[in-house]
C-alpha cells in the first residue's frame, strides 16, 4: 500500500482509484536531498493542492516513511496533466542564514549550534530535533569560521567535508522529525548482487589533488601575522616528501592549511596523515542493479545507506558496498534501479577489487619462489617460475572464457526478452523471440492484453487475433470473424472433423477413407 499526503491531506492511496497518479517516482541519496515526482490528470481531488516551496509532501509504504520534503515546482502538460516536482527536507537547510562565524570545538557541539540558529529561523514544520552524533575528530576539536554569512546547508556541507558522517532523518516518540550525525551506518540487506540483477558496472581511477609533497601551514600567529610550519620539527624543511610517490610520479607538491592547528608537532601529523591518502589514486566503483524484492516480498529489500554483499566472478567482485542512491519508479517497478559506491585506495590504482583476487595468488607464488631462492634450492625457482607463467596463462584463459560466457548469456537475454506494462485500466505482457533458421534472424513478437474486454492473443507477422472473455472465444483474421464459440452455439468459416462428427445425440458421420463418407444411427444416450 503506497499513500501520499500534502499538508496531511490525501494526494494519492493505491488502492483508490478516484486518487490514481500517471505516474510516480522517487530518488533518495545519501547527504542529498532526493526529489519525488508525480503526474495528475485534471479532475484529481488534490489538483489544487499545492504551493511551491511551502507544501510539505509525504510518502508510505505500508506505514513506513520513504519520503518527506516539500514542493519545489509545478508542471502542467498540453492536456492540463500536472507533473508535480518535490525535494526532500534535506533542502530545507537552504532557507536559513549563518551569520559571520568562528566555531572553535567538537564536532557534535558544533552541529548541534548550527542547529539550533536554524530552528529559530525555519517555520515548525521545517524543524528538527537533534539526535544521535557519533562523528569526531582526531583531537575532537576543529575550527570553522566564515567572514561572511552562509546558508546553513554551506555550514553542514562544510561539517561533512572536514570530519565525514552521514545526515540520517528519523522520527521520534512525539512525531517530531530528528537529524543524526552518524559516522558509520550499520544497515545491511541480505539480498546479494549477481549477474541476475546488476545493470551495469564500471570502474574509475581519479584524484584530482594527488600529491607527492606537502607544504603544511597551521594558525596565524596574532602579532606577527605568520603562519605555523613545521620548519622546528622537520630539520628546517617547510615541507615532506613520500619518496616511493616521488620515484614513482615525480615531484608534485601541494599546500593545505588547518587554521585549527597551534603546535608545530601537531602540524606535522596533519602532513603526514594528509599525504598518505592524496599520494593514492582514488578509485571508484560503481554499479546499478535491480531491486528483487520489488517483484518478490520475501526477498529482503534495499534501504539507502545498507551496505550489500556483490558477487560477480565475471568482473572479479566479492566484496561488500554501500548503497548510496535508490530510484524507484513506484507504478512500473522495471524501471526502478539502485545506485551502489566504493572508493578504495591505492599508490598506483591497480590493486584493487576485481584485481585483489588474481594479485593474491601471484603473491603467494612470488612469495614461494622468494622462501625457495632464500634456502638455496635453484630448481625451486625455475619451478616456481614456471608455476607463475601457468598460473599467469590460465587466468588468461579463465577470463576469456567467463567474459565468453557472460556475453552469451547477455546475448540470450537479449533474443528473449518479456516486457510487462500495466496501466490504470489494463496489463500487458509481450514476449519477443529471436531465433537463428541459417539465413537470417527471424524476429517475433508475442501479445497478451488483459482488461475489461477480456485477454487478446496477438502475434506479430500473423492476421489471426485471439479474444476470451466471459461469454465465450473469438477468433479473428485481418479483423473478420472466423470462430465464434459462446452460449448460442459455434459458428466457424470453415469447420473440419478429422475422423467424425456427431450432430445433436443421435447422428454421427464419419469418414471412412478412399472418399467415403457415412451418416448412420447412435441412438439417445
Amino acid at each position: 500500500m503506497i499513500q501520499i499526503t500534502a499538508d496531511g491531506k490525501l494526494v494519492y492511496d493505491s488502492r483508490l482509484d478516484e486518487y490514481a497518479l500517471a505516474e510516480l517516482t522517487t530518488t533518495i541519496e545519501l547527504n542529498k536531498g532526493g526529489t519525488a515526482v508525480f503526474t495528475m490528470l485534471p479532475g484529481h481531488p488534490a489538483y489544487w493542492a499545492f504551493v511551491e516551496y511551502k507544501t510539505i509532501v509525504e510518502m508510505y509504504r505500508d506505514d513506513s516513511l520513504v519520503f518527506r520534503g516539500r514542493v519545489l515546482y509545478l508542471e502542467d502538460g498540453g492536456s492540463n496533466e500536472r507533473t508535480v516536482t518535490c525535494e526532500g527536507e534535506l533542502c530545507f537547510f537552504l532557507d536559513a542564514i549563518h551569520h559571520p562565524y568562528l566555531y572553535q570545538a567538537a564536532p557534535g557541539e558544533i552541529f548541534q549550534a548550527v542547529l539550533e540558529i536554524y530552528n529559530t529561523q525555519v517555520e515548525t514544520q521545517k524543524q528538527f530535533r537533534l539526535g544521535q552524533v557519533t562523528v569526531t575528530d582526531s583531537n575532537n576539536y576543529i575550527r570553522l569560521e566564515s567572514e561572511s554569512a552562509e546558508s546553513t546547508m554551506d555550514v553542514l556541507n562544510k561539517l561533512l567535508e572536514r570530519c565525514g558522517g552521514y545526515f540520517i532523518f528519523s522520527t521520534d516518540e512525539d512525531g517530531a522529525r530528528v537529524i543524526s550525525w552518524l559516522s558509520e551506518l550499520t544497515g545491511y540487506s541480505k539480498q546479494e548482487i549477481t549477474l541476475e540483477n546488476m545493470l551495469s558496472f564500471s570502474r574509475t581511477g581519479i584524484n584530482t589533488s594527488i600529491a607527492t609533497a606537502v607544504l603544511p601551514y597551521g594558525a596565524k600567529d596574532e602579532e606577527t601575522g605568520q603562519r605555523l610550519t613545521i620548519s622546528s620539527v622537520n630539520n628546517g624543511q617547510d615541507y615532506i616528501v613520500d619518496e616511493k610517490a616521488r620515484k614513482l610520479r615525480g615531484f608534485i607538491c601541494r599546500t593545505v592549511t588547518w587554521d585549527d592547528v597551534t603546535l608545530p608537532e601537531n602540524l606535522l601529523k596533519k602532513a603526514e596523515q594528509w599525504l598518505n591518502e592524496n599520494k593514492l589514486v582514488v578509485t571508484s566503483l560503481s554499479l546499478t542493479a535491480m531491486d528483487l524484492s520489488l517483484m518478490d516480498k520475501s526477498i529482503d529489500s534495499f534501504r539507502v545507506g545498507d551496505s550489500i554483499s556483490a558477487r560477480i566472478p565475471a568482473y572479479g567482485l566479492d566484496d561488500r558496498f554501500r548503497l548510496t542512491a535508490k530510484t524507484e519508479n513506484w507504478l512500473n517497478q522495471l524501471g526502478s534501479q539502485i545506485t551502489l559506491g566504493k572508493e578504495m585506495r591505492s599508490l598506483t590504482g591497480a590493486d584493487v577489487a576485481g584485481d585483489n583476487a588474481a594479485s593474491s595468488e601471484l603473491h603467494q607464488v612470488a612469495e614461494s619462489i622468494k622462501k625457495d631462492y632464500e634456502i638455496g634450492i635453484s630448481n625451486a625457482v625455475k619451478e616456481s617460475r614456471t608455476e607463475l607463467e601457468s598460473l599467469i596463462n590460465q587466468s588468461s584463459e579463465e577470463i576469456t572464457l567467463e567474459v565468453s560466457r557472460v556475453e552469451r548469456q547477455q546475448e540470450e537475454l537479449r533474443q528473449a526478452q518479456t516486457k510487462l506494462e500495466q496501466d490504470a485500466d489494463s496489463i500487458a505482457i509481450s514476449v519477443k523471440d529471436i531465433q537463428e533458421n541459417g539465413v537470417s534472424r527471424v524476429e517475433t513478437e508475442t501479445g497478451y492484453t488483459f482488461n475489461a474486454d477480456g485477454m487478446r492473443i496477438t502475434k506479430s507477422g500473423e492476421e489471426i487475433e485471439n479474444l476470451i472473455d466471459n461469454t465465450g472465444m473469438y477468433v479473428k483474421r485481418s479483423n473478420e470473424p472466423v470462430l465464434t464459440a459462446n452460449a448460442e452455439g459455434v459458428k466457424a468459416e470453415d469447420l473440419h472433423a478429422t475422423t467424425y462428427l456427431i450432430v445433436g445425440n443421435n447422428s454421427r458421420f464419419e469418414d471412412y477413407g478412399a472418399g467415403r463418407t457415412g451418416c448412420f444411427w447412435i441412438g439417445d444416450d
